[in-house]
């Protein structure tokens, strides 16, 4: 993958992590409301509760998972080119 994919990618990963992050917050608030019978129009159900808070702990595990490769991938790029920039470019070639 080119270096322009790769930043692409980890742009991409890091916008979708934000989301996963942002959803999973309004999922577990949601868990929380119902659980607590804050809806009135709702009967408070403790087992719904949970439910909503295990899908939204899922939501920012996978968010923070994205989110790490993301930067990993980021932060290698960097590394590479910090790298030919120490030994120079024209070295490689004879």
């Amino acid at each position: 993958m080119t270096r322009t994919g790769t930043i692409a990618w980890s742009v991409l990963g890091i916008i979708s992590s934000i989301f996963l992050l942002l959803g999973g917050a309004c999922i577990a608030i949601f868990g929380f409301a119902l659980s607590i019978d804050a809806p009135y129009v709702w009967r408070g159900e403790v087992r719904a509760g949970l439910i909503f808070e295990l899908i939204a702990l899922a939501f920012i595990f996978a968010a923070i998972l994205l989110l790490r490769g993301s930067i990993r991938r980021l932060r290698s790029l960097r590394q590479m080119r910090m790298g030919e920039r120490a030994t120079g470019p024209d070295t490689n070639m004879q």
